[in-house]
């Protein structure tokens, strides 16, 4: 696949994009809302920043344990560049926490994934999940076209995002920034074994799944998505299925993958607490899942400013049309660490970056990180609206264009010191006794 920043380096986005280089300084930020965890010791996991273990009943209301502390004292061994952190590490054993699920689906209902007879009545082996593909299938399912943007005809309209080669080059901008943003190591921060079977939930164009199997060429890295939009050609330690539908059950191994990964999953789950309990029946134990997700609530650096008007009525009107349709694009890291509590996960580390829209900020990375994230936001402003305005509102195509047009301005504006939150999760599937 192309290198992202020399395919859009000629973009007409007023702030070039920069190749990376040396590593960035801390980013101060005076608001007070985000807080940042101290330098602490615990044995999982290893190898990675400094976290702790508290008692759920210990975190108080909002379920974060954190405390204000000097920059010169926090640890920043993964992300020494990231805009905000905020580490959070939670145990949890209720009275009556459910017994691990032991039932085998049988059948996705999605058309890349057939369950065998035998998935019924075997013990699925850890190193072979069951997962059986119809390459010729994705042709009974063609795009159709909406709005002058074409969108997967498998599931139709579940996901409210075209699928078309310009949707696929803005989602590739989307991982590059996350790689840039996360600094070093920023494909997996979980730990995970050599020979890792690494499943990629709505991998999308496929860019993280083929980059973790050439980083880790003695993985397996699957790839599933709704849009059959992965490239032909990819690793040997990979591959890809789709149409794939994760919200319907599962045939793919359960307690058989060590690492499962989904990043920009809000706006395409009706049910995040059906799709955790899902993961955590098919992690094996000791094993990790890894959600990103940006919050694009937009927040601004001065404490007394305030997001422009059009960027604060374009997200409020598309959380609104997302919720309507079930599918709501708004983020709560609440209720995201109680829904994998209650799914059952036992250890859950959260991670919160800063995406300045602009290169508003003094510091080198994070003008890099917000060159990248205004290209992102740039292509994406009016993808992400064309269809819920659209359909959920009755929007005109001159209405969605004309409020796509004043965000896009907005975000260019430097005056207005704009940043949105990426979050990054962490949760462990507690070991068996």
């Amino acid at each position: 696949m192309a290198d992202i920043s020399m395919s859009y380096r000629e973009s007409s986005n007023p702030f070039p994009v920069p190749d990376r280089t040396s590593l960035p300084k801390m980013f101060t930020n005076g608001d007070t809302r985000l807080r940042h965890l101290p330098p602490i010791t615990s044995p999982p996991p290893p190898k990675r920043y400094k976290s702790e273990s508290i008692p759920v009943s210990e975190a108080g209301h909002s379920r974060y344990y954190s405390h204000s502390v000097a920059a010169s004292d926090r640890v920043r061994a993964r992300q020494p560049s990231s805009a905000m952190d905020l580490y959070t590490l939670i145990d949890r054993d209720p009275e009556d926490k459910d017994p691990r699920r032991n039932g085998r689906f049988t059948s996705n209902g999605s058309v890349a994934t057939q369950a065998s007879h035998a998935s019924n009545t075997s013990q699925v082996s850890r190193t072979s999940p069951i997962i059986i593909s119809d390459r010729k299938i994705p042709e009974k399912y063609p795009h159709h076209k909406e709005n002058g943007r074409l969108y997967h005809g498998y599931r139709k309209g579940v996901y409210p995002l075209p699928c078309d080669e310009e949707e696929q080059d803005r989602l590739d901008i989307f991982h590059k920034l996350f790689t840039v943003a996360r600094a070093e190591d920023g494909l997996i921060y979980a730990p995970h074994p050599p020979g890792s079977k690494i499943l990629d939930l709505g991998c999308g164009t496929g860019i993280w799944s083929i980059e973790v199997a050439n980083k880790y060429p003695n993985s397996f890295v699957v790839g599933v998505d709704l849009a059959p939009i992965q490239p032909a050609n990819f690793p040997k330690n990979c591959d890809f299925y789709a149409p794939f539908d994760f919200e319907a059950p599962w045939a793919m191994g359960e307690d058989s993958w060590d690492i499962i990964h989904m990043q920009m999953g809000c706006g395409s789950v009706a049910s995040w607490p059906s799709l955790y309990r899902r993961v955590f029946q098919h992690l094996r134990p000791g094993a990790w899942f890894e959600q990103v997700e940006i919050d694009f609530r937009p927040r601004v650096e001065d404490k007394d400013g305030e997001p422009g008007r059009a960027m604060a009525s374009w997200y409020s009107t598309l959380k609104h049309a997302t919720e309507a349709t079930m599918r709501p694009l708004a983020h709560s890291s609440n209720e995201t660490i109680r829904n994998l509590q209650e799914a059952g996960f036992t250890e859950i580390d959260h991670q919160i970056v800063g995406l300045p829209m602009n290169p508003w900020h003094p510091d080198s990375h994070e003008q890099k990180v917000a060159r990248w994230y205004n290209l992102a936001i740039s292509e994406s402003v009016q993808p992400m609206c064309l269809a819920p305005f659209s359909r959920v509102l009755s929007w005109s195509r001159e209405q969605i264009d004309r409020i796509a047009f004043d965000v896009k301005q907005e975000a260019f504006d430097k005056k207005i010191k704009t940043y949105n939150l990426l979050h990054i999760y962490q949760a462990r599937k507690p070991v068996e006794e």
